[in-house]
């Protein structure tokens, strides 16, 4: 069962998030800021992780762009997500994210990106 981070300071999307993941099969963990995220990387590494564009105190791009320039961590998968669609291209080629995804987003939507993300990396539930 492959193993989701999810990143967002907003703790209700957390929750939605979570739930939609772990029904279809998903071990789902979630932080509402990096750091707790962060320490939980190095006991538990994810198959994938879902990131705010914006969190609290720290910019998720610069999140993203540091965990793809490390070597422990760069073939980790990262989804970015974030209400401002209009950063979608940089996410990926200037931060290093393998996918966007615009909030509000359909349920259908992001379990397609979730789930093709995670087959390119052999990784489904």
């Amino acid at each position: 069962m492959p193993r989701i981070y999810v990143i967002d300071d907003d703790i209700d999307l957390l929750k939605v998030i979570k739930s939609l993941l772990l029904k279809k099969g998903y071990n789902v963990s979630t932080f509402n800021d990096w750091k707790d995220a962060h320490r939980n990387l190095k006991i538990s590494e994810p198959q994938l992780i879902l990131l705010d564009v914006f969190l609290s105190g720290i910019d998720g791009l610069d999140v993203c762009q540091k965990l793809k320039s490390s070597p422990y961590t760069r073939h980790i998968p990262i989804l970015i997500f974030s209400a401002f669609p209009r950063i979608a291209e940089s996410a990926i080629h200037d931060y290093g994210a393998d996918d966007f995804i615009a909030k509000p987003f359909e349920v259908g939507d992001l379990i397609k990106k979730v789930h093709k993300i995670l087959s390119m990396k052999g990784a489904t539930a």
